[in-house]
């Protein structure tokens, strides 16, 4: 029981947090380098990072909403990862993966000005089946 113990922990000590979430078709947060595991397992998804936020500051008018780019990893377990880019524009904020469609909702926290990038983002995301 003891050996189980250990292997567990190692196995477990490289990796981000992940998190089970049921069921589809609802609203979930992920944070920058974590999971969520959906779906009864069926599906895991990561957000793997924001390489641009270049959204209007929340205290400044701005004549454009600016965008921020949130790059996502897909997996199931019998089909390979895929990393897919959503945008907080409309029209480019959602993908699909097999029989799953990810929809990016929201981006927190959001941009002031003057005010240096996060540590870390998260993600509302919608999941469903297609």
């Amino acid at each position: 029981m003891k050996a189980l113990s250990l292997a567990l922990v190692a196995l477990t000590a490289g990796c981000a947090v992940v998190t089970q979430t049921d069921p589809l078709d609802r609203e979930v947060g992920v944070r920058d380098g974590e999971q969520v595991v959906v779906d009864g397992g069926r599906l895991t998804v990561g957000v793997s990072g924001v390489p641009s936020d270049s959204r209007c500051p929340t205290d400044v008018v701005c004549v454009t909403a600016g965008e921020a780019v949130v790059v996502l990893t897909l997996a199931e377990p019998a089909r390979a990862p895929a990393e897919v880019t959503l945008r907080t524009t409309p029209g480019k904020d959602a993908a699909t993966y097999g029989v799953y469609r990810v929809q990016l909702l929201d981006l927190d926290p959001k941009p002031r000005s003057g005010g240096s990038p996060p540590e870390t983002y998260l993600a509302t995301l919608r999941i469903a089946r297609e």
